[in-house]
C-alpha cells in the first residue's frame, strides 16, 4: 500500500509530478526538499522507511516493471529523477548479482515503464563518476569509461541504456555522473567523509586503505549536486551526459587533515589492508 505522508496541492498549470526513485537514500532524501511546492513529489521506497514528510511516498522496487508502470500512470508523473541503486562499492563486489539486477535492470524497468506509459516529459538517470575507472580528475565527459569493479561496471552500463532509449525511442533522457557528494544525513559509513568524523568522535584514529592517501578526488556538497540535477532537467539534454562538481579536487590525505583540523584533533591516520 501507498503511505501518503503529505499531498502538495497544485497551484498552477505549469505544476509538475515528480517521482524520485531512492528517495530514502542519501542524495534522493535531500532531492526531494528541494522542489517547488506548487509539484507533488512522489518517493519511491523500497527497503527502508522514507527519512520525513516531504513527498507522497509510494512503495515499489524498481525492478517490479509492472509496479513502475503502475505508478507512473496512476499518479500521472510528469518526471523522473532515477536515484536507486546499490551504493556500496564492497557489497556490490560481493553481490555481483544482485548489484547487476538492481542499477542496471531497475533502470531497464524505469525507461521502459516511461516509454511505454507515453506520457514523461523528462528522466534524469544518476550514473557515477567512478565508471571513468583510474583517470584524472576532475573528470570530462570525452574521457573512456574504464570501469573495473562490479559497481563500476554497472554504473557504466547506465550509459549505453540512456543513449539507446533516446536515440531508438526518443524518450527524454539524460544522465548525470556526480563526483563525491558529501552532506549531513549521510549514514553510509564506508564513505570516506562520515567513516572518518565518525571515529574521531568515538576517539578513534582515522582510516584509509593502504596506498589510499594520495589518490586525487573531487567531492561536491549535496544541496549543490540537488540544484544542479533540478537545472540540468530545466535544461533539457536529452540523450547527453553531463557531469557535475565543484571542480576542486584534492588528495584523500588532504581531507583528513582537513577533518582532523576542523575537529581540532591530530592526524594520526591508520592504514589498513581492505
Amino acid at each position: 500500500a501507498d503511505t501518503k505522508h503529505s499531498v502538495l496541492v497544485h497551484g498552477n498549470e505549469d505544476s509538475m509530478n515528480i517521482l524520485v526513485t531512492g528517495s530514502a537514500g542519501f542524495v534522493g532524501s535531500h532531492l526531494v526538499r528541494t522542489f517547488d511546492t506548487d509539484d507533488t513529489i512522489y518517493g519511491l521506497v523500497h527497503d527502508r522507511p522514507p527519512r520525513d514528510d516531504a513527498a507522497v511516498w509510494v512503495n515499489g522496487d524498481v525492478t517490479n516493471f509492472t509496479r513502475m508502470l503502475e505508478i507512473i500512470v496512476h499518479y500521472e508523473i510528469d518526471q523522473i529523477y532515477h536515484l536507486a541503486s546499490r551504493p556500496i562499492v564492497r557489497n556490490c563486489s560481493v553481490d555481483p548479482l544482485g548489484c547487476f539486477q538492481t542499477n542496471v535492470m531497475g533502470t531497464v524497468s524505469i525507461l521502459e515503464a516511461a516509454r511505454q506509459s507515453g506520457r514523461i516529459k523528462g528522466v534524469m538517470v544518476m550514473e557515477s563518476d567512478k565508471a571513468y575507472g583510474t583517470g584524472s580528475v576532475p573528470y570530462q565527459e570525452q574521457q573512456v569509461l574504464r570501469p573495473e569493479g562490479v559497481y563500476e561496471a554497472s554504473k557504466a552500463c547506465l550509459h549505453y541504456l540512456v543513449s539507446c532509449y533516446y536515440h531508438n525511442y526518443h524518450l527524454p533522457v539524460f544522465s548525470v555522473r556526480s563526483a563525491n557528494i558529501y552532506g549531513p544525513e549521510d549514514m553510509n559509513f564506508s564513505r570516506l567523509i562520515p567513516r572518518t568524523i565518525i571515529r574521531i568522535l568515538q576517539g578513534e584514529k582515522p582510516q584509509i586503505t593502504t596506498n589510499a592517501g594520495e589518490f586525487i578526488r573531487e567531492w561536491f556538497y549535496i544541496d549543490d549536486a540537488c540544484r544542479w540535477m533540478k537545472r540540468l532537467m530545466a535544461i533539457q539534454p536529452w540523450g547527453q551526459v553531463v557531469n557535475i562538481g565543484s571542480g576542486q579536487t584534492g588528495s584523500v590525505r588532504a581531507l583528513i587533515d582537513l577533518i582532523c583540523t576542523s575537529m581540532n584533533v591530530p592526524n594520526d591516520t591508520e592504514e589498513w589492508t581492505s
